[in-house]
């Protein structure tokens, strides 16, 4: 069996999809086998506390958070707010006749938000990953004179840099500051990173075969820029809030009346009757914010760089190599990134939200325009669907450490953007966490949470991947109110 550099080295997992052959041989590594088709695994713009929710950020606007898959939430920020977190993976991978494992830990970027201009205006800007590649695959071929072993590995992702600015464009409100209010924003991002790519082919000694290696790089950056649209107002009034629950209480009032009544003519002794439970939390408004978010369609400059050769190994294990099939130094080209649009729906109050977003992004349309460089798989409609909940029973009190948390969790199905030997790749996700206040006064936030999921299937020779990630994070609101922010005097 005589294999030719082109057919392994370039071709590689296009041919071979992921199967249970790639994965039989070796350990998967630190990351998805995924990650080697398209861009990479696409991260999303999230901090913990949107992860902790799904994903979800497109109608949420958090007076301490930053959501920056929304530029125009930034002008309903209330204070100074800094962001950071990690996420550390747990991997499963499963085929029909095998199981391996894997693990890594990523940092999910810096955020900073402010606000200013007497609440009409915000700003914010941060780092944040995009995409992630690491994969590692190796399999054996049975050839003439012993086995042929094929590895594939590959590292790197994109990076987003951004700053964005939010500002209220219309605003109705009475005079506790509800009512309706109509906020713009737009993100000036700059997309930067590499893909490395190795795909090697050691043949079995004293065959004539020389061993085949292929080594690429491409190096992408560019500007681009998110744009959104956020409307809130008063699903239920205040006014409207209080005239129900005072109705309700009428009612209550007159059926402990009524009970009353009863149990006196019945003889029974007064001290014994338990009175009708009264509502006991002031009203509040029930309001709704409706979001909406474009990704602008951008051209990404390219750079590539390719090294296919021949080599043998020496004694010491050394590669040398023996001569060079393609080489190329840097060609220039552009990746051109589709429009994505997401949309989503939020019901609030002070101490609850329930929001449903949708996303979508047609990969399809995606071009590679780089000498050297081309997808090894058919990119689709990438689409997402996802709901998430958040909870904190003091509302707007300072409570103590249970009460003043915030409790989140998150449902979410996706059709990924690449498909593997003809087939769509679907994912399913469940994430919950907590936001525990650092102090009994304070804003800042200790976020802390995990999300259980799955992708792709075993069917027709694929692989499973099922993923267990642990969600840290921290979000610091400088206060007057917290003492390690207050000005000290000598005593």
């Amino acid at each position: 069996m005589k294999v030719t550099v082109s057919s392994i080295c370039i071709t590689g997992l296009s041919t071979l999809g992921i199967s249970a052959n790639l994965l039989g041989q070796s350990p998967q590594g630190s990351g998805s086998p995924y990650s080697a088709f398209g861009f990479g695994d696409l991260t999303g713009a999230t901090q913990v506390v949107q992860a902790m929710q799904a994903g979800v950020g497109i109608s949420l606007a958090d007076p301490y958070g930053v959501s920056l898959q929304n530029p125009a939430s930034y002008s309903s920020l209330g204070h100074t707010t800094f962001e950071t977190g990690l996420v550390a993976r747990n991997l499963r991978f499963e085929t029909e006749a095998l199981t391996t494992t894997g693990r890594n830990t990523r940092l999910l970027g810096l955020t900073l938000g402010v606000p200013f201009g007497r609440g009409r205006w915000g700003m914010a800007l941060g780092l944040t990953p995009t995409s992630t590649v690491s994969y590692r695959l190796t399999e054996q071929v049975a050839v003439e004179g012993g086995n042929t072993t094929f590895e594939y590995t590959g590292s790197g992702g994109l990076n987003r840099a951004f700053i964005g600015f939010s500002r209220v464009l219309w605003q109705r409100a009475d005079t506790i500051n509800r009512g309706g209010k109509l906020s713009v924003g737009a993100n000036l991002e700059y997309l930067f990173g590499s893909v490395k790519a190795a795909r090697k082919a050691y043949y079995p000694p004293g065959n004539g075969y020389y061993n085949s290696s292929a080594a690429s790089t491409l190096v992408v950056r560019s500007p681009s820029g998110t744009v959104g649209l956020q409307y809130v107002d008063d699903l239920i009034g205040k006014l409207r809030a209080e005239q129900r629950l005072k109705a309700r209480k009428e009612r209550l009032e007159a059926k402990d009346r009524h009970l009353e009544m009863e149990w006196l003519n019945a003889g029974k002794d007064p001290q014994k009757r338990k009175p009708v439970r009264m509502p006991t939390r002031a009203a509040t408004a029930l309001r709704y914010r409706l979001g909406a978010a474009v990704e602008i369609p951008t051209a990404l400059a390219a750079r590539n760089t390719l090294l296919v050769n021949n080599f043998v190994i020496g004694a010491t294990g050394v590669e040398f190599p023996r001569d060079t099939a393609v080489s190329i130094d840097g060609a220039r080209g552009h990746l051109q990134l589709p429009l994505g649009v997401g949309f989503g729906f939020t019901i609030f109050n002070n101490r609850w939200s329930f929001t449903a977003e949708h996303k979508r992004r047609d990969w399809s349309r995606a071009e590679v325009d780089v000498e050297g460089y081309r997808q090894t798989n058919e990119l689709t409609v990438g689409r997402s669907y996802a709901i998430g909940v958040g909870f904190r029973p003091a509302g707007d009190e300072a409570g103590n450490m249970l009460t003043g948390a915030i409790y989140r969790m998150g449902l979410r199905y996706a059709d990924d953007y690449v498909t593997v030997k003809g087939t769509a790749l679907t994912q399913v996700g469940m994430s919950f966490g907590l936001s525990l206040p650092v102090g009994s006064r304070s804003r800042s936030r200790f976020n802390l949470g995990t999300e259980l999921g799955q992708r792709g299937t075993t069917d027709d020779g694929l692989l499973r991947e099922r993923y267990a990630n642990v969600f840290i994070g921290i979000t610091i609101t400088p206060d007057l109110n917290e003492t390690w922010f207050k000005k000290r005097r000598i005593e």
